[in-house]
């Protein structure tokens, strides 16, 4: 049991396995307390736009006890010289070593903090698997994660597996690791963040949501200086539309019908409010996390 001030605030157990290939599962001493009741997730998220994501469907759990039960986390490990999750490619790249373990550390610290466990090793093994099938989801959600997953655990969840991927997926621009490069690269103003179901072919399942036009331009029209303002502004709406995501399976499944999810309108589902807030210009400012309102039944 560990217990370090400096980087977590509740104690918890860190189990290391050879059979993981690289990382650690974290499990909290004091688990939270949850009758089972509610749709269960299974989150694989890494960055502050996983981190959002897994703040905004706890604080609805805790708000709406039996809607949903997170069951577990599953994080990249950027530190790990031995992790396989494209540091080199993806947006990890920007980020200085310092930056990638404060990341990680702090999606590991949530999950401390709210109780449920947190795995940052290698997906695709037996040792893994057994950890997953103990989770038992009902939906996975896949957030700015590192590796691809395999059938297993794409296809275990019954209401489906579900991608958050920042880039015109509906124009056919921005699949794979670098999204933001390609959106620069086509010229494009704005990029939405788009919901898709999870397959074999990374950023090609079927889509099941896409985001209002959100804009990636400074006021001047031009692009800003670094790939991360991109990152924070385009993932700014995942928490919502995560969250809108969950609620949309809840009613499929209360209703007895079978998943995945196949459409949900955000031009619709989303406020008036958000869409201005997505479409006013970027910023070179790295410490501006482009927030958005929170979902209407959080606040009330």
């Amino acid at each position: 049991m560990t217990s370090n001030p400096g980087l977590f605030m509740t104690d918890f157990i860190r189990t290391t396995n050879k059979d993981s290939r690289w990382g650690e599962f974290y499990e909290p001493v004091s688990p939270k307390l949850n009758s089972g009741n509610g749709l269960r997730v299974v989150l694989f998220v890494s960055c502050n736009c996983g981190n959002n994501v897994l703040n905004t469907l706890s604080l609805l759990e805790q708000k709406h006890p039996g809607l949903l039960n997170l069951t577990g986390v599953v994080t990249d490990d950027p530190v790990d010289p031995d992790a396989r999750i494209s540091l080199k490619k993806r947006i990890w790249s920007q980020y200085t070593p310092g930056e990638r373990s404060e990341l990680k550390n702090k999606i590991v610290n949530n999950c401390m903090k709210i109780g449920i466990p947190c795995y940052t090793g290698a997906v695709k093994t037996d040792y893994f698997r057994h950890i997953y099938k103990s989770w038992n989801p009902d939906i996975l959600i896949m957030f700015c994660f590192g590796q691809k997953l395999d059938s297993f655990l794409f296809d275990f969840p019954g209401m489906g597996s579900y991608n958050l991927h920042p880039s015109d997926l509906p124009k056919q621009i921005g699949a794979g690791t670098q999204p933001f490069q390609n959106a620069i690269r086509n010229g494009l103003k704005t990029s939405p963040l788009v919901i898709h179901q999870v397959t074999e072919l990374i950023d090609i399942g079927p889509i099941v949501g896409v985001s209002p036009p959100i804009n990636i331009c400074l006021a001047d029209g031009t692009y800003p200086k670094s790939l991360l303002t991109l990152l924070e502004k385009i993932t700014s709406v995942g928490g919502w539309m995560s969250l809108q995501l969950v609620l949309e399976i809840i009613m499929l499944k209360t209703r007895g019908e079978p998943g995945p999810l196949t459409w949900i309108d955000f031009e619709k589902e989303l406020p008036e409010g958000i869409k201005h807030l997505l479409m006013m210009p970027a910023v070179d400012d790295l410490t501006e996390m482009y927030e958005v309102p929170f979902h209407p039944i959080l606040v009330k």
